[in-house]
């Protein structure tokens, strides 16, 4: 639906648009460039034969493939901290299960920065620290020259804390909040005319093109959300940290944040030292450098493969033909595993906020093929709402951390209406020929649309609907269309909420699907295969290159009818 508002930004300011897309263009091919040379130039660290293994946690937390471009943060470039990008979730869930049997691990370093995760996904590492606790014995340490209150979820996972001193280093603790910008006043002013067409009174995801506050339903539910995840972290924090829990949720109001110094005091944190003193401590006796492992050079050591295999399948990102979970890519790969008769059961992996309903179905079938060959289960990372939960409803269970946000089961349309922003505002006429019937025109943004036109749209939003209200039915096996209306018309729902009324089988995280998925399949021995196949880092470039430009395309191009019914959760901005 952006493009809508693309469309409008290109009709007002087309010049500059121009100029800003050849920047975006000049300016992302240089730093891809960058990035690809530093890729293939920069050498090989020095191989550590025993040592801490380095975590630097900054930057967007994915699941599966990084993002291409270089990393930079303003904050740890003014502290000095090393400018690594964060791991992905998979590197994270190989690497900690190798260091747990690991001789040459003596223990973790987690580096936090700048993170930007969810919740859930904070939750599934922190259960990967424990588990590696547990088998290996060892000592895990957390560092930060500041931290939000996700960062210190995370580092609460840690034996020792420890915190840039004075300059500015803090633990911000005010709780939680989301907003969204609306554009309706804006819209009026300029003659914009948006319509929506959607099924239940929580499919909330378009308000921000046709209200200007939140709606009373939309506000309860993000409220419903926003006060599960703040339970969780302040519950964990308490128990991890031995801190009153009475004293953690009084705290917002009475503080901002926490110097590091009140930090201490507080027992929020265990340690002051700057990162160049503290890290002296793991350089070893007539060396230079601290005996740090990295991530990369662990991973060499691969376990021995079985000929029992479980799948796991990441769908990460919007869904669509052009977004990142596509049909065109991930249905062939489905296909791939159901046929391979090594191996024995799938895990899906999900961290989607939905997108176009014709990709979403196309999953859907495939997964559901495949469930009738082999065992399917879901793992739900941070969201799987709307289309990310389409695609999962089909799976033998369904498994999903307290905090992620899923549901969403609806559907919603958005047209917009043009003519006045160009005739009144900017002088400009359209004129047309049609030939072929009445309806040559249908959707046209640059005419109203009509009475019947508006029915016949409504009537297709609520067929969708119902498929999609047929597929919960028969996936999740509710006993008729209407239990499972009751609990969608776009409503979303944290883990724990879902779980309460069968959304969802079990919480936990990907090693609980990996386990359910081996018991399904009678495996006690079973090795992890990863799919989709890792794009290379030149053909990622190559890829964002071709979105850039059909997004320029897009500009001008009319919508086509199955692109205009989305089933789209907004993203929460956590922070």
């Amino acid at each position: 639906m952006w493009r809508f508002l693309r469309l409008l930004l290109a009709l007002i300011l087309a010049f500059f648009a121009t100029m800003i897309i050849g920047g975006i263009l000049l300016v992302g091919t240089l730093l891809s460039g960058i990035a690809i040379k530093v890729a293939t130039t920069t050498k090989p660290q020095k191989e550590v034969k025993e040592g801490w293994l380095y975590l630097p946690l900054a930057g967007e937390l994915r699941e599966y493939e990084k993002d291409i471009t270089p990393d930079f943060s303003l904050i740890d470039f003014t502290f000095g901290s090393p400018p690594k990008r964060a791991p992905t979730m998979e590197e994270l869930r190989q690497v900690l299960e190798l260091a747990a049997t690991s001789d040459r691990v003596k223990g973790i370093i987690l580096h936090l920065g700048a993170l930007s995760a969810r919740p859930a996904q904070i939750q599934q590492i922190g259960r990967w620290l424990l588990l590696y606790k547990e088998r290996s014995k060892k000592p895990i340490y957390a560092y930060g020259d500041y931290f939000s209150e996700a960062t210190y979820y995370l580092a609460t996972y840690a034996d020792t804390i420890v915190m840039h001193p004075r300059s500015g280093a803090t633990i911000e603790w005010n709780g939680l909040v989301t907003e969204a910008i609306f554009f309706k006043r804006f819209f009026d002013k300029w003659g914009v005319k948006p319509r929506l067409f959607r099924t239940g009174a929580y499919k909330s995801a378009a308000e921000s093109f046709t209200d200007e506050k939140y709606s009373e339903s939309n506000r309860a539910q993000i409220t419903a959300l926003l006060e599960d995840i703040w339970a969780v972290i302040v519950d964990t924090v308490a128990l991890r940290r031995k801190v009153s829990a009475d004293s953690l949720r009084r705290w917002p109001d009475t503080r901002i944040f926490f110097t590091s110094e009140q930090a201490k005091a507080a027992g929020l944190v265990d340690m002051l030292l700057p990162w160049s003193l503290w890290v002296q401590r793991f350089i070893p006796e007539g060396k230079e450098e601290p005996a740090f492992i990295q991530i990369e050079q662990l991973l060499q050591k691969k376990p021995k493969e079985s000929s029992n295999k479980i799948a796991i399948v990441y769908a990460e990102g919007e869904i669509g033909p052009e977004s990142e979970i596509s049909a065109e890519r991930l249905v062939p790969v489905i296909e791939k595993v159901a046929k391979d008769e090594e191996i024995k059961a799938v895990v899906l992996r999900v961290n989607s906020p939905g997108g176009a309903v014709l990709d979403s179905d196309k999953i859907s079938q495939a997964l559901r093929s495949l469930k009738s060959q082999k065992p399917l289960v879901v793992s739900m990372s941070g969201v799987a709402a709307s289309g990310g939960y389409y695609i999962s409803a089909y799976a033998d269970k369904i498994v999903a951390e307290p905090t992620t946000i899923t549901g969403s089961i609806g559907v919603i349309g958005l047209l917009f209406d043009f003519r006045e922003l160009l005739e009144k505002h900017m002088e400009l006429r359209s004129d047309r020929v049609t030939v072929g019937g009445k309806y040559a025109d249908f959707m046209n943004p640059l005419r109203e649309v009509t009475p019947e036109e508006t029915t016949r749209l409504q009537e297709e939003i609520n067929r969708i609907y119902e498929e999609f209200l047929s597929v919960v039915k028969e996936g999740r096996r509710y006993p008729t269309r209407d239990s499972v209306h009751a609990i969608a018309q776009g409503r979303v729902w944290s883990g724990v909420d879902a779980k309460a009324i069968g959304l969802v089988d079990t919480l936990g995280g990907i090693e609980v699907a990996l386990s359910l998925a081996a018991q399904a399949a009678s495996l006690k021995d079973y090795s992890v295969a990863v799919y989709p196949e890792a794009q290379s880092i030149w053909e990622r470039f190559l890829k964002r290159l071709q979105q850039v430009e059909g997004w320029w395309a897009d500009l001008s191009m009319p919508r086509a009818l199955p692109e205009v019914f989305q089933m789209y959760w907004e993203e929460l901005a956590i922070y």
